[in-house]
C-alpha cells in the first residue's frame, strides 16, 4: 500500500514539472503564455518598370488628311500616327515642319521611340499652287546666305546646306535639299535634316527626315524610294491646275526652301540694299519730297495771284461805277 502511494506522488510530481514544457510546443499555449513571435515572408521585390510597347505601324494605301494626299507604305516601311510624329520632333528637339502633321515614316524594324533612330514626317501645307517656272531661283549664289538669315529669323538651327537644294520638273514636281543642323562633331543629338517637297495643285506635300550626320546614306537611299510612296489623288495634282480658278501660291520654289514668300523676301532684299524702294514714281522715289514741296508752293503761288487778279477787277469795276 506505501509503496503505491508513493508511486502515485512520483506520478503527480512528473506531471506537474513536465505542464510549462508542453505550453511551449505547438497548441494553445494558455493566457499566461506569450505566443512565439510570427515571422514575416521575406520581401518581393518589386518588378522594374517595363518599357513602353513599340507603336504598331500601318503599311498598304492609306489616305491622308481626307483625300488631300495618299501614300502607298510597302512592306519594308511603316507609317505611325502624327501624335508618334510630334513626339518623335520633341525627343529630338526638332522643329516642326509649316502645315499639317499627317504621320512618321520609318524602315519597318525600327523602334521610332528610341534615341538613335531615323524617321521621316509627312506634313501637307495648303499654300496653293507654286509655280514650277519659279525654280530657276535655286541657283541664285545668295539662296544660303538667304535661308540662313531666314532659319535665323524662323529661330531655327541652320549650318549650311549638306545637300545643295534642286528641283525635278518630271512627273510630279519636286524640290529637295538637305541642312546641318548642328556642326559637324558638336555633340549628341539629330544635326541633319533632310526635305523632299512635293508640288500639287493646292498645295506642297512634305518628307521631313530627321536623323544624325553619319545617317545621311541611309536617309537620302530611303528618300528616293519613299518619293513614289506619296501622290496626290486625280484633279489635285500640279497638273490639274486651273489659272481660272486656282489659287496661285505667295511662295516661289526657292521660298519653299527658305520659307519665306516671295513678296516678303522681294521686300527684305530692297531693305537690305539701301532702302530704297522703288515705288510707281520708279527713281524719282528719293526725290518725292521736294516734289511735293514744290507742288505746294506752286499751288499757293496760283492762289495769291488769283486773288491779286480778283481784286484788280474789283478795282476797276469801282472805278467804272464812280
Amino acid at each position: 500500500m506505501r509503496m503505491n502511494v508513493t508511486r502515485a506522488l512520483f506520478a503527480a510530481l512528473a506531471m506537474l514539472f513536465a505542464t510549462p514544457a508542453l505550453a511551449d510546443g505547438p497548441g494553445d499555449a494558455g493566457p499566461n503564455v506569450a505566443a512565439p513571435p510570427v515571422r514575416a515572408a521575406p520581401a518581393q521585390a518589386a518588378p522594374s518598370a517595363q518599357r513602353a510597347a513599340a507603336p504598331e505601324g500601318r503599311s498598304g494605301l492609306i489616305p491622308l488628311n481626307g483625300d488631300e494626299l495618299t501614300i502607298n507604305v510597302p512592306d519594308g516601311y511603316r507609317l505611325y500616327s502624327a501624335e508618334e510624329a510630334y513626339a518623335f520632333l520633341q525627343r529630338n528637339s526638332a522643329a516642326a515642319p509649316n502645315g499639317t502633321v499627317l504621320g512618321l515614316l520609318a524602315p519597318a524594324n525600327t523602334d521610332v521611340r528610341a534615341n538613335n533612330v531615323w524617321a521621316t514626317v509627312i506634313s501637307y501645307d495648303a499654300i496653293g499652287y507654286v509655280q514650277a517656272e519659279t525654280a530657276s531661283g535655286l541657283s541664285d549664289a545668295n539662296l544660303e546666305a538667304q535661308t540662313r538669315d531666314a532659319r535665323a529669323a524662323q529661330n531655327k538651327p541652320f549650318e549650311g546646306f549638306a545637300v545643295m537644294p534642286a528641283f525635278v520638273g518630271e512627273g510630279t514636281p519636286q524640290v529637295v535639299w538637305a541642312e546641318r543642323t548642328a556642326a559637324p562633331g558638336g555633340g549628341q543629338g539629330k544635326d541633319f535634316r533632310h526635305e523632299l517637297k512635293l508640288l500639287g495643285r493646292y498645295g506642297v506635300a512634305t518628307m521631313t527626315s530627321i536623323g544624325s550626320a553619319d545617317q545621311m546614306p541611309a536617309i537620302e537611299a530611303a528618300a528616293a524610294e519613299m518619293q513614289n510612296m506619296l501622290s496626290f489623288p486625280a484633279g489635285r495634282t500640279h497638273a490639274d491646275f486651273q489659272a481660272a480658278s486656282d489659287t496661285v501660291s505667295a511662295y516661289s520654289v526657292p521660298g519653299l526652301v527658305t520659307g519665306v514668300a516671295a513678296e516678303t523676301q522681294a521686300l527684305a532684299e530692297t531693305a537690305g540694299s539701301g532702302g530704297e524702294a522703288q515705288t510707281a514714281f520708279g527713281g524719282l522715289a528719293g526725290y518725292f519730297p521736294w516734289i511735293a514741296l514744290g507742288v505746294v508752293v506752286l499751288a499757293g503761288v496760283g492762289y495769291m495771284m488769283m486773288r491779286r487778279r480778283d481784286d484788280d477787277d474789283e478795282d476797276d469795276e469801282e472805278e467804272a461805277a464812280a
